[in-house]
């Protein structure tokens, strides 16, 4: 809890409201909320609700940033938010987006945490502290000198973490910062951020995964269509009746209660296999002696740490990366790169440099010649995205861009469907539609392999794990009768 010298409010909401540019319904409306010195607070709610347009009130990109109508009064540290220039706003609130790539500006990992420091004029003797202060915060001493462009998401998301903790600033803001992360990174994010509300700072999350804050957050603020509906301590959400839980679409708060949700596998024909695959990156080995066989029918989760060659590995199997050593067959038949793309298609992580329509249902039309109006209504409903068909897939959520390309893979229809991190920023509905979809595909003989972080979402969802243990070795075992094990392969990576 907060002690009661810092319990001077930091953060006023008075009756506020915000609307987008074109937007048929406020974004937010009649928002009241008091955030005080020191204290930790999580929004949480379905994907839409507004949790991103509160965090962009609170760190000036709504309105200077993003256009844009408000309505009501944000006050930050006793001054209105409008009062403040964009730069200075910036010293004061410290901001991690989901996507670390949007806040980027440098190609070195210390020239990038620097960066921020340099801007606001931080002395040259005090700036060496602050970046090696930081990257220690993060864990991330083996990320110094490297190119971030070449980095892992999660990876990626330290480095984000560390640009925004030199600049120390009072308030920090975090929008889905487990997003791109593994387990045990998500661990160390939850370290760092119980140093940060050790220190006295005020802290902001927006989340959907909720399991590893229920030790640091004072409060749980559930939003739905725009307004805050329910207010929760920790333990009114450890509470909460599953039926329930599940019916206002918030993820699992406790992990230690989910159970495989999968029927067992039965034995079927194999689709593919990998034998003593080999991959290196410029010179440096990826990873080596890679081999496993697949099935169809099979729902495979890929697991370990961020940056030991699992989206490589993707990229291989459905020909868009050419192996150092190894084979890759299919169905019995080793095929080289270049027609690798006929039996498997990988939905990446950043769909963005794979949707080319100017609309969500032109996407489909330029995949799926021949559909009839009928087909594509059902397959835009199908994945939730019917009421946005004439909206330009840059325009979309990332989530919904994950569902626009999960749909377009229904189109092409190989054999074997790989997918990079598919739950990242989903809330549960969602979850469980993706979840859905992709059992009822695998009960028809599709082979899909699944890179994910996603404890809750494996365990309902796939039934065998490929685990890269290292890089010169995997290991596959089954989820029905190993759910611990999954769960211990992804929080010791």
């Amino acid at each position: 809890m907060i002690n009661d010298k810092a319990r001077r409010s930091v953060i006023q909401f008075e009756d506020v409201s915000f609307e987008y540019p074109g937007a048929e319904t406020e974004s937010i409306h009649h928002i009241s909320l008091d955030i005080k010195k020191g204290e930790f607070l999580v929004l949480t709610g379905g994907s839409g609700c507004g949790k991103t347009t509160l965090t962009r009130l609170i760190n000036g990109l709504a309105e200077q940033f993003y256009e844009g109508t408000l309505k009501g009064r944000v006050t930050l540290l006793g001054r209105s938010i409008s009062e403040y220039p964009l730069y200075e706003i910036g010293k004061k609130v410290g901001s991690i987006f989901q996507d670390p790539k949007s806040q980027f500006f440098a190609s070195i990992t210390e020239d990038e945490i620097a960066f921020g420091c340099e801007n606001y004029g931080v002395p040259y003797e005090e700036l060496d502290g602050r970046v090696s202060s930081a990257i220690k915060r993060i864990n991330g001493d083996m990320l110094r000198g490297k190119e971030i462009y070449p980095m892992s998401s999660g990876e990626k998301q330290k480095i984000a973490v560390a640009s925004v903790n030199a600049v120390d600033p009072e308030i920090y803001v975090f929008d889905e910062p487990s997003a791109n992360l593994d387990m045990y990174s998500v661990e160390a994010l939850k370290n760092l951020m119980g140093g940060l509300k050790a220190e006295g700072h005020t802290i902001i999350v927006a989340e959907h995964r909720l399991y590893y804050l229920t030790d640091l957050a004072d409060r749980f603020l559930y939003m739905e269509n725009g307004s805050i509906k329910e207010e929760w301590t920790a333990g009114e959400l450890l509470s909460i009746p599953e039926e329930k839980r599940r019916a206002i679409g918030i993820r699992a708060a406790d992990l230690h209660h989910i159970e495989v949700d999968i029927p067992p596998t039965k034995e079927k024909d194999m689709t593919m296999e990998v034998k003593d695959l080999a991959f290196s990156y410029r010179k440096h080995p990826v990873f080596h002696d890679i081999s496993f066989r697949a099935y169809a029918g099979d729902l495979i989760a890929i697991v370990g740490h961020n940056g030991i060659g699992k989206t490589t590995l993707s990229n291989i199997l459905c020909g868009m990366q050419k192996e150092k050593e190894g084979q890759v067959i299919y169905n019995g038949t080793k095929v080289s790169k270049g027609k690798r793309k006929n039996f498997a298609y990988f939905v990446m992580q950043n769909t963005d440099c794979q949707l080319f329509g100017d609309s969500v249902e032109e996407e489909l039309l330029l995949n799926g010649k021949g559909s009839t109006q009928e087909q594509r209504d059902d397959l835009l409903k199908l994945y939730g995205l019917f009421e946005w068909k004439e909206r330009h897939p840059a325009t979309l959520s990332g989530g919904q861009k994950q569902r626009l390309a999960l749909a377009v893979s229904d189109w092409i229809d190989t054999p074997v469907l790989i997918l990079d991190e598919p739950t990242s920023g989903l809330d549960f509905k969602n979850m469980m539609r993706i979840s859905e979809h992709l059992k009822a595909l695998a009960q028809k003989g599709k082979t899909i392999l699944i890179i994910t972080h996603d404890y809750e979402f494996a365990a309902m969802t796939c039934n065998r794990v490929l685990h890269f243990v290292d890089e010169g070795h995997v290991e596959t075992f089954s989820l029905q009768e190993n759910l611990p094990r999954l769960y211990s392969c992804l929080m010791c990576q």
